[in-house]
């Protein structure tokens, strides 16, 4: 059997952050944790090939990506490919996840990735993919590995009963969507089911809800200075005269943080929005579209509030990990209830 690992820059032993631009390298052998996997199979006739591509070069030239490692499986011809495992590591979890799909669809062999539940790989691979579950970091590297090598030699066994016992146990049951027939379009099934909300009829989403965790309010609940604690009415939010924050969401480059930015005169040129749902040409010109801090000044000045934060808050969207952004969350609601902040406004894009 023919094996090709796909790893990133990092466990390719190529480099870290520095080499996140690599390009696609084909490497005879094993490497790093394929070279686990090999040892481990050492009593099967083996043949082992490496992929390394750095995590930034796949994310911003993924058709140049894909056609490398498309060159890559013409030359070597695998039997089985891997990726990862990739823990709960963004950018290479989704990498794994769209090569070990693309590689399955077009190729029609087996693939292999793993990754942490809360990785935004899971939402990316294929329904035929094998994805073990692994621990959030590479401290669980070895028992991950020791499940690739269980599943490629239940592979090898040709055992369909041990492999979909396999699957049941060690890998991540992904949500799928299928297309079915409707008697009604998307709007018209929307609007009823928010008549059914309103008028307190049953009623049930089309879309699976993903349950949060259970977290308590008080660790986010705050007193303002010389207030009671803050009541939202469900008509409205009353500002009164207290330090006001704005809070822009999903428009950054930082991944994994949350940043702190000071408020100043937002003029064409002086902020980028990092977008891929809309074109942001109109926001790069007039920043106040997605932070209106002109009618936050209006406001400022007229006294419907004290005095506007000095900093607004910044988060990652789509690929955030949900245990990095409740962490995030605590943060910013800490930091806000340092600053005497009785009111936060989200803004949408």
């Amino acid at each position: 059997m023919k094996i090709l690992h796909y790893l990133n820059q990092f466990f390719a032993q190529i480099g870290g952050e520095e080499k996140a631009g690599q390009e696609v390298l084909f490497i005879p052998g094993a490497v790093g944790a394929g070279a686990v996997i090999e040892s481990t199979l050492k009593d099967h006739a083996i043949e082992y090939a490496t992929l390394a591509c750095g995590d930034n070069y796949f994310h911003e030239e993924e058709e140049k990506a894909l056609s490398a490692i498309r060159a890559a499986c013409e030359q070597f011809q695998p039997d089985l490919f891997l990726a990862g495992p990739a823990f709960n590591a963004g950018r290479y979890g989704l990498a794994c996840a769209k090569i070990c799909s693309w590689v399955r669809d077009n190729w029609r062999i087996p693939a292999i990735t793993g990754m942490h539940e809360d990785n935004p790989g899971t939402k990316e691979i294929g329904r035929h993919v094998f994805a073990i579950q692994t621990g959030a970091s590479a401290a669980s590297m070895q028992e991950s590995l020791k499940r690739f090598s269980l599943l490629i030699e239940r592979l090898l066994a040709g055992d369909k009963t041990a492999i979909e016992n396999f699957r049941a146990e060690h890998c991540l049951p992904i949500p799928r969507r299928f297309t079915v027939p409707s008697g009604a379009p998307d709007y018209v099934r929307a609007a009823d089911l928010l008549l059914a909300k309103l008028k307190g009829k049953p009623y049930e989403s089309e879309i699976p809800q993903i349950e949060a965790k259970a977290t308590s309010h008080s660790q986010f609940d705050w007193q303002p200075q010389g207030r009671s604690r803050w009541r939202w009415s469900p008509k409205a939010v009353w500002y009164r005269k207290e330090t006001l924050t704005v809070w822009r969401a999903r428009a950054d480059r930082d991944i994994s943080s949350m940043r702190s930015r000071g408020v100043r005169t937002s003029g064409s040129g002086e902020f980028e929005a990092m977008h891929t749902g809309y074109d942001t040409s109109t926001v790069d010109k007039d920043p106040d579209r997605i932070v209106p801090l002109d009618a936050m000044r209006i406001l400022e000045k007229s006294k419907r509030f004290k005095k506007l934060h000095d900093h607004y808050f910044v988060t990652t969207g789509t690929g955030a990990m949900p245990s990095k952004m409740e962490e995030i969350g605590a943060g910013i609601a800490e930091e806000l209830a340092g600053s005497g902040v009785g009111a936060v406004i989200l803004t949408a894009t």
